[in-house]
């Protein structure tokens, strides 16, 4: 028997459109949001707060799955109702403001993510205080997001900053996230030895708060690893590279594409340094995970891996297994639209299978 339009229903609808979204359901969750939708504006009109509450929902579906111009259009209506209702200076005004903040960002548009998260920042300081866990946040992003546009000043004072607030609520494992974004900026400004002693201060708070074997362990033992191999310390970064695998195999299994990224990094890293017999066991062993793990299609470093192998072969006299290397590198090359955006690279990659001398290396990476 179908229930008449009422306020329990839409909120019923709510439920099921939320634990649907936590539980990666996210087409059973729209669904349910804009059921909900439909009945709060029957029964209250376009302008009431409810619609609102609704449409701030559904913008952070959209953007989990990747619809970003129909988030921005939820996003926008909401925030239109919540400074009519409730004012410019409005904690759930700062609310939606944040959310499309990160959309814009998702988009590449940071000038107006940036302009979101400053402006709400105003508002959160006014109304929560400027020593709330909630500017915290915000200026963690916002320092985020100065750095990628490379205000790196800007960047540093606003993520110190957030690191001092997350740190003093006792949010430590934000603290560590900020940490890792503060020696990110130093390791873009090739302050290598400030960027370790940040990734070293982070690890430490992760591994008090969540033990020796967690993934987010390994992710800043990997950045550590990244700045040595910067610093063209091969032993020190191998050693943690070395560490970060085994956390990722204990923690995702041998064939989580996790574990792949480091055994590119070691590969490479042992390729660049000479040892073409260890790059080709990390390397290959690279291949085999990303053949075995079906959640990522073939992109631009599995093109990069497959050359590099079919380099090292040749090097060792193995042509065949060289040309059968380049074969598969350059059908994804091509496959993928990769051979537009490089094209100095497609005419190397061709040269070498027409049995040309395409030289000893890829020209660059692919990208």
């Amino acid at each position: 028997m179908h229930q008449p339009d009422s306020e329990k229903v839409a909120v019923t609808l709510e439920q099921i459109g939320a634990l649907s979204k936590l539980t990666g359901k996210p087409k059973k969750s729209e669904v349910a949001y804009e059921e909900a939708l439909r009945i709060r504006r029957k029964l209250f009109g376009e302008k009431d707060l409810s619609v609102a509450a609704v449409l701030h929902e559904m913008g952070d579906l959209m953007d989990d799955i990747g619809e970003y111009d129909e988030a921005i259009t939820c996003f926008s209506a909401c925030l239109e109702t919540r400074r009519l209702k409730l004012g410019e200076s409005d904690p759930l005004v700062a609310q939606t403001l944040y959310s499309m903040g990160f959309t814009y960002h998702n988009k590449d548009e940071n000038d107006d993510a940036i302009a979101c998260f400053e402006e709400a920042l105003t508002i959160r300081k006014d109304a929560l205080g400027a020593e709330s866990k909630e500017v915290g946040d915000t200026l963690n992003i916002l320092g985020f997001l100065l750095a990628k546009t490379g205000l790196m000043d800007d960047a540093l004072k606003n993520l110190w900053e957030a690191f001092r607030l997350r740190k003093d609520n006792n949010d430590l494992i934000k603290a560590s996230d900020t940490l890792k974004n503060i020696g990110n900026v130093h390791r873009e400004q090739r302050r290598y030895d400030e960027s370790i002693e940040c990734y070293n201060m982070c690890l430490d708070i992760r591994r008090g708060e969540l033990g020796d074997q967690d993934e987010k362990c390994a992710d800043a033992i990997i950045a550590i690893a990244n700045c040595r191999s910067d610093l063209d310390d091969h032993e020190g970064a191998m050693i943690e590279y070395e560490e970060a695998l085994s956390i990722r195999i204990g923690v995702h299994g041998a064939n989580d594409i996790r574990v792949a990224q480091i055994l590119m990094s070691m590969g490479t890293m042992e390729f660049k340094a000479g040892d073409a017999s260890k790059a080709k066991n990390f390397l290959e062993e690279y291949i085999r995970v990303r053949k075995e793990n079906k959640t990522m299609p073939p992109d631009a470093d599995y093109v990069n891996v497959l050359f590099i192998v079919g380099n090292i072969n040749k090097m060792q006299g193995h042509d065949s297994e060289a040309r059968t290397c380049w074969s598969e590198a350059y059908e994804i090359f091509n496959r993928i639209g990769l051979a537009k955006e490089n094209p100095e690279i497609a005419k190397v990659m061709d040269n070498l299978l027409k049995g040309g001398d395409g030289g000893s290396k890829i020209p660059g990476r692919v990208s």
